[in-house]
C-alpha cells in the first residue's frame, strides 16, 4: 500500500505515554516535543511529513499521579496539548478516589479512572451480577486501543471535560474481530516452509572481520604500500636478496630505455662500464635465491611454528604481523550480525547453513605444500633459466626496412657519374662501418671483447646490400646521365641516408632485445613471490588462530541452523497433521467485551502500538512472529558460541526453540494473531477489524444501537460502583466503528430502524479493529481530592492556577461546566 505525502494535511496521531514504565524516559528528554517526534516516527506511514501529535494519552496509576507531577508539567509545557489520562488503581483513601496534579484539571485535560482492569458487568440503576472472571482478565488494553483512535479521543475529551472535575469512569461494550484459527495455522505452515528452506539468500559481503579472513588480505597489504618493509627485515637474507633482484632488474630496464634512442649508438647514454647481460644474470641469481628461501619458509609453516620454526623465521628475517580487531569476540559478533540480518530478511535456514560452510572452507588455513607449489608456478626453474642465461644482443640480418634503406642510400650515393666510383666505395665503407659500430657498441659486450663471429652475419649482408645498391647506382648514372645538379643532390641524399640508418638499426635491435629479455616478467615474478609470502604470513600464520576460531564457530552455527530448521519442519508437520484431522473452522468471529457475559480477552493491540489504518497480510505477520521466535531461541546461544562453541554444539537450539514454539501456540490459542507474542522484539502491524469485519455488520449495528443504560463492562470493582454517578442524564456515550465498515453498518442500522437514533452519535474511526460503545459515568461529588491542585511544584513555581487553561474559574459551583 502506498501513502501519499501531503504536508498540508497533518496525519492525526494519539501519542501514548505510559508513565508507569516511561517516567524516567520522559524526564530524560530535553523537551516533550522530542518524545512526540520519536513516537510519531515509528507510528505513521513512511513518507508522512506533517503529523498532528497534540493528542496525548497518558497511562498512570492512582497512587503515582501526584508523584509524577513533574512529568505532567513537562507534557503541558508544550503548546496546544490535549491530554486524556487513564489512572489505574483502587481509591487512595476510602471515598476519595484519587488526588491529581493541577495540570489535569481543565478543558484541555480529562481523567478516566479504571478502578479494576478486570471490570464488572453492570447496568446503571441495577445491582451488579456475579461473574466468575479469570484473575488475569484485563480490559485496559482494549480501552487504550479505542482511545488511540483520534476521533474517539476527541469525543472522550469533549465529554469528560463537561463533567465535574473533568473525570469519569469508563465502561466498554465492544466488538473485536478474531481471525479464523485454521487460516492462521495455514499461514504458519507457509511461513515455516519459507524459513526452513534455502530461499531468500543474497550474495553479500560478510561483515568484518569475516571478510578479512575469507579474502586475500595479505595480497592487499602488499599492494597497499609498505611492501617488503612491512613483513621482512631489510638487512635479512630475504630482504637483501629481494632488494638486490628488485634493484638489478629495475636498473637494467632503465638502461635499456636510455639505449633505445638512435643517438645512443654514438653517445654514452645507458652505459656505466658494465654490460646489461651481467647485471641481468646477477639479478636472476638473487631472484633464484629469494625464491628458494620463500619456498622453504612457506613450507615450514604448514604445520605451525615450533621453536625451530620461529628461529628459522628470525634467521631469514620474517616479521610476523599482529592482526588487529580479530579477536574471538569480534568473530562471534560478526557471525551474530550476519545471522540476525538473515533472520530479518528472512533467509532460509538451510541455505544460510550452506553459506556458512562455504565460508568455513574459504577461511580454513591453506596447506604449506600448496603454497610451495604456488612458488614453483610463479618462478619455475625454466623461467629462471631464461634470466640466468639471457639471450644475446641480436646481431643477425637487419630489418627489411633498414635493408631497403641501405640499398636506396648506396644507389643514390653512386648515381652521379663524375663521382660514381668514389661514391660507391664511400657507400660500402659507411655501411660496413655502421654495422661494425653496432657490434662493437652492443650492450652485452663484456669489457673490451673483440667482435664475435655472429657479427659477420650482420656486417657481410649489410656490405653486400650496399655494394649491390652502389653498382646499380653506377650503372644507372652512366645510362641515364642525370642533368646538371641532380647528381650532386643524389650524392648528398644518399650519404645522409647511410649516416642515419645505423642509429635506426641500433634502436630497432635494442627494442627487440628488450622484448627478448622480458625484464618486466622477472620483476612481476619477484613481486608475486613477495605477495605470496605476505599472504602466507597473514592468512596462514598471523591469522591462523582467528581463522581456526572462525571456522569452528561457523561450522557450529551452521549445525545449529540445520537443527533449528529440522525443529521448525517437524512443528509445521504437526500443525499440518492437526489441520488434516479437524474440520475447517468457522468464518471470522468476534469476541465481545460485555456482550451478554464476561469479557474474553481477544487480541488487543498493546498500549504503545496503536493499530494502523490498514493491516498486513496474515502470512507476513506470522512470518515476523516466527522470525522473532528464532531470535529468542538463538539469544542464549551467542554467549556460548563466543566462549565455548563445543558447549553450544552440545546444548543446541532444539530445547529452546521448542519452548518458544509451544509458547507461540499457546499464545495463538488464548490471544489470537492480533496481539504480539511474548517474545516479540519488533513493532509490526497486526490484523484488525477494519479489514475483515464487514461481514459482521448486523452484529456491529446491534451493538451500536444499545442504549447506554444496558449492561456492559464497567472498569471498576463491584464495591467501587457506589462512587459513580448513576443519573442517566449525566451519562455520556461514545459510539464508534471503523470507517471501512460504514456502508454495511449504516444499511444494517436502517434495516433495524435504529439508524436515525444513533447515526448522528457515531464516530467513524480511520482505523482500529474494534467497534462498540464507550460509556462515561461521572464520579460522585467529593470523590476527587483537588484541594492541593495548586500546590507548589518542585521547581518553586505553581503547578496550576486560574491562568491554567480550563481552571476552576471555568466551572459552576455544582461542578458541571458552564
Amino acid at each position: 500500500m502506498t501513502h501519499s505525502v501531503d504536508a498540508g494535511a497533518p496525519h492525526p496521531l494519539v501519542v501514548v505515554v505510559d508513565l508507569r514504565t516511561e517516567y524516567e524516559a520522559v524526564m530524560a528528554a530535553r523537551r516533550f516535543a522530542d518524545v512526540q517526534t520519536a513516537y510519531a516516527r515509528t507510528r505513521v506511514p513512511a513518507g508522512t511529513l506533517n503529523v498532528a501529535a497534540d493528542r496525548v494519552l497518558v497511562l498512570d496509576t492512582v497512587d503515582e499521579l501526584v508523584a509524577h507531577r513533574r512529568a505532567y508539567e513537562r507534557i503541558f509545557g508544550s503548546d496546544y496539548i490535549r491530554v486524556v489520562c487513564v489512572a489505574v488503581g483502587s481509591p487512595v483513601d476510602g471515598s476519595i478516589v484519587l488526588r491529581r496534579p493541577g495540570q489535569l484539571v481543565g478543558t484541555d485535560a480529562a481523567t478516566l479512572w479504571v478502578g479494576d482492569v478486570r471490570g464488572t458487568d453492570w447496568a446503571p440503576g441495577r445491582a451488579p451480577g456475579t461473574t466468575l472472571r479469570p484473575d488475569d482478565a484485563d480490559a485496559l488494553a482494549p480501552l487504550v486501543d479505542v482511545l488511540t483512535e483520534p476521533e474517539v479521543f476527541d469525543q472522550v475529551l469533549a465529554g469528560v471535560t463537561e463533567m465535574p472535575r473533568s473525570i469519569a469512569a469508563p465502561g466498554l461494550n465492544a466488538f473485536v474481530h478474531r481471525i479464523r484459527d485454521d487460516a492462521v495455522q495455514r499461514a504458519r505452515i507457509r511461513a515455516t516452509q519459507r524459513l526452513v528452506g534455502t530461499e531468500g539468500g543474497v550474495d553479500e559481503p560478510w561483515p568484518e572481520p569475516l571478510a578479512a579472513l575469507a579474502d586475500n588480505q595479505g595480497a592487499g597489504l602488499a599492494a597497499a604500500g609498505g611492501g617488503i618493509r612491512e613483513c621482512v627485515r631489510a638487512d635479512s637474507p630475504l630482504g637483501a636478496r629481494w632488494a638486490h633482484a628488485d634493484q638489478g632488474f629495475g636498473h637494467a630496464q632503465r638502461r635499456l630505455a636510455a639505449l633505445a634512442g638512435p643517438l645512443a649508438l654514438y653517445g654514452t647514454a645507458g652505459r656505466d662500464g658494465r654490460s646489461i647481460h651481467d647485471g641481468v644474470v646477477e639479478s636472476a641469481t638473487a631472484l633464484g635465491e629469494y625464491r628458494d628461501l620463500v619456498r622453504q619458509t612457506v613450507g615450514r609453516g604448514a604445520a605451525g611454528f615450533d621453536a625451530d620454526g620461529r628461529a628459522w623465521l628470525d634467521q631469514v628475517g620474517v616479521l610476523l604481523p599482529e592482526p588487529a580487531g580479530l579477536s574471538v569476540t569480534s568473530v562471534a559478533g560478526a557471525l551474530r550480525e550476519r545471522t540476525a540480518a538473515a533472520f530479518d530478511r528472512p533467509e532460509g535456514l538451510r541455505g544460510l547453513a550452506e553459506r556458512l560452510r562455504e565460508l568455513a572452507d574459504r577461511i580454513s588455513p591453506g596447506a604449506g605444500a600448496s603454497r610451495a607449489f604456488e612458488v614453483d608456478r610463479i618462478c619455475s626453474d625454466a623461467f629462471l633459466a631464461h634470466y640466468t642465461r639471457p639471450p644475446a644482443f641480436p646481431l643477425g640480418s637487419a630489418h627489411v626496412g633498414v635493408a631497403g634503406g641501405l640499398l636506396v642510400g648506396a644507389f643514390l650515393t653512386a648515381l652521379w657519374p663524375a663521382f660514381a666510383v668514389v661514391g660507391a666505395a664511400l657507400a660500402v665503407l659507411l655501411v660496413v662501418f655502421g654495422s661494425t659500430l653496432i657490434a662493437l657498441r652492443r650492450p652485452d659486450r663484456p669489457g673490451h671483447a673483440m667482435l664475435p663471429a655472429e657479427a659477420l652475419a650482420m656486417i657481410v649482408p649489410a656490405g653486400l646490400i650496399a655494394l649491390v645498391g652502389a653498382v646499380g647506382g653506377v650503372l644507372a648514372g652512366r645510362a641515364w646521365e642525370p642533368p646538371t645538379g641532380v647528381g650532386p643532390l643524389a650524392l648528398v641524399l644518399g650519404l645522409a641516408v647511410l649516416v642515419v640508418l645505423p642509429g635506426l638499426d641500433w634502436t630497432q635491435r635494442v627494442r627487440r632485445w628488450e622484448r627478448m629479455l622480458a625484464l618486466g616478467a622477472a620483476g612481476g615474478a619477484l613481486h608475486a613471490l613477495h605477495a605470496l609470502l605476505v599472504r602466507t604470513m597473514w592468512n596462514d600464520w598471523a591469522l591462523a588462530g582467528p581463522r581456526r576460531e572462525a571456522v569452528d564457530r561457523a561450522i557450529v552455527l551452521a549445525a545449529l541452523l540445520e537443527e533449528s530448521a529440522k525443529v521448525l519442519a517437524e512443528d509445521a508437520t504437526a500443525v499440518e497433521r492437526q489441520l488434516g484431522t479437524e474440520a475447517p473452522g468457522p468464518e471470522p468471529t468476534t469476541t465481545g467485551y460485555g456482550i451478554g457475559g464476561p469479557p474474553t480477552p481477544g487480541r488487543p493491540a498493546p498500549p504503545s502500538t496503536p493499530p494502523p489504518s490498514a493491516g498486513p497480510s496474515l502470512y507476513d505477520v506470522v512470518l515476523g512472529d516466527l522470525v522473532d521466535g528464532l531470535h529468542a531461541a538463538f539469544e542464549p546461544m551467542w554467549a556460548l558460541l563466543e566462549g565455548d562453541p563445543a558447549e553450544a554444539s552440545r546444548q543446541g537450539t532444539e530445547a529452546e526453540l521448542r519452548r518458544v514454539l509451544r509458547s507461540y501456540a499457546d499464545h495463538l490459542a488464548h490471544h489470537g494473531i492480533q496481539a504480539a507474542p511474548p517474545f516479540a522484539r519488533r513493532t509490526q502491524d497486526r490484523p484488525h477489524v477494519a479489514n475483515a469485519a464487514g461481514g459482521d455488520a448486523d452484529r456491529i449495528a446491534g451493538l451500536l444501537a444499545q442504549p447506554a443504560d444496558r449492561s456492559m463492562l464497567q472498569l471498576c470493582a463491584t464495591d467501587q460502583l457506589m462512587l459513580l454517578d448513576h443519573v442517566p442524564t449525566h451519562i455520556r456515550s461514545v459510539r464508534f466503528a471503523p470507517r471501512g465498515v460504514r456502508p454495511a453498518v449504516r444499511e444494517a442500522l436502517r434495516e433495524r430502524g435504529d439508524g436515525q437514533l444513533v447515526d448522528h452519535e457515531l464516530v467513524w474511526t480511520g482505523g482500529g479493529r474494534m467497534a462498540g460503545v464507550l460509556r462515561l459515568l461521572p464520579l460522585l461529588p467529593g470523590s476527587v481530592d483537588d484541594a492541593r491542585m495548586w500546590e507548589e511544584s518542585v521547581d518553586g513555581g505553581p503547578s496550576g492556577g486560574p491562568d491554567h487553561a480550563g481552571g476552576s474559574s471555568a466551572r459552576r459551583d455544582d461542578g458541571w461546566a458552564s
